[in-house]
């Protein structure tokens, strides 16, 4: 009787596994490419390099941040969790490159690029890319509308963006 019970669920707990080992899988690729960026550019990779389970009430985490960079805008102010950190400088400009979690309830991943400039090299601000000015720090943000994978912009699109920069070049 119980052996019929257990090959009931059976399907289910197989679906559910194979979505956490797909999604512990991405992010460890995610990671090893946002490594792998960092010491294309030559910054360095602070991590963790991935987040801490515990939907929905996850525990707020967050590496140290440069103590110039604020995280007092929205949604900064409502992050919950930081991984994936990459820091450095070229030609005197500071950038930093995160994933994370905002918002309340299960909350919504993104990345964020932040480059302590004077001038916006960004861009425009539109309805799926946001552009912020917190102190001296300009950052970019990626407004998610539908999201499968723990991120939001691609590394491919993070490096376009710091070329856009003009701070440096990548050997």
């Amino acid at each position: 009787m119980r052996v019929v019970i257990l090959l009931k669920f059976l399907p289910a707990l197989a679906a559910i596994a194979l979505v956490v080992a797909a999604l512990k899988v991405s992010l460890m690729f995610r990671a090893r490419t946002m490594r792998t960026l960092a010491a294309r550019w030559g910054f360095q990779y602070i991590g963790p390099h991935s987040f801490k389970w515990g939907f929905p009430s996850l525990p707020k985490i967050r590496p140290p941040f440069p103590t110039s960079f604020s995280l007092d805008w929205y949604p900064a102010n409502e992050i919950r969790q930081v991984w994936n950190v990459i820091e450095g400088q070229q030609n005197g400009i500071s950038v930093l490159v995160f994933d994370g979690f905002f918002g309340k309830g299960r909350g919504t991943y993104c990345t964020f690029i932040a480059c302590q400039t004077e001038r916006n090299p960004f861009g425009v601000d539109t309805w799926s890319n946001r552009v912020i000015q917190t102190g001296e720090w300009r950052v970019h943000y990626r407004v998610p509308t539908f999201q499968i994978l723990p991120w939001t912009m691609g590394t491919k699109r993070i490096e376009d963006h710091l070329n856009e920069l003009r701070v440096g070049s990548v050997g």
